[in-house]
């Protein structure tokens, strides 16, 4: 019976043991998995803020707004945050930015670019396993038809 007892003793060190092995090694997946998803989750988050934001700024734009009306309805609709200092700038189907929609005669496509840096919008959470936005950027774009 004794002999049973220091047995079970000795199994339960090791599976104190193994257990400590698997958690060191499976946590820095789950740690990467977690980072991931919050990163993911901001990015797309901002995504949809620029979005609406060009939205907004196409719908002035088509209505035959300046480039500083369009500025500050998008940043009105970004708020105060770090999306607030988005860079914007309107331009024709061809891609020639102008300043006014005056410009665009009826019926005519007009754009409106928001963008950002991404690191800049987002904490750069997935650095540490290789993964870095330091060099990419989120960009909206929405089309109008000038009225």
């Amino acid at each position: 019976m004794r002999l049973a007892v220091v047995e079970h003793r000795r199994s339960a060190r090791k599976c104190r043991g193994s257990v400590t092995v698997e958690l060191i090694l499976t946590f820095p997946i789950l740690l990467a998995l977690f980072l991931g998803m919050i990163e993911f989750s901001m990015l797309l988050y901002a995504r949809q803020q620029l979005a609406g934001a060009s939205r907004e700024g196409a719908r002035v734009a088509a209505l035959g707004g300046e480039l500083t009306d369009v500025e500050q309805t998008v940043r009105r609709y970004l708020g105060d945050g770090r999306l607030g200092d988005a860079e914007v700038h309107m331009s024709q189907t061809g891609g020639q930015r102008i300043s006014t929609a005056q410009a665009v005669p009826a019926g005519e496509p007009i754009e409106v670019w928001v963008r950002i840096p991404a690191a800049y919008a987002v904490p750069d959470l997935l650095r540490i396993v290789g993964y870095s936005l330091r060099d990419e950027e989120i960009v909206a774009r929405t089309a109008m038809r000038k009225e």
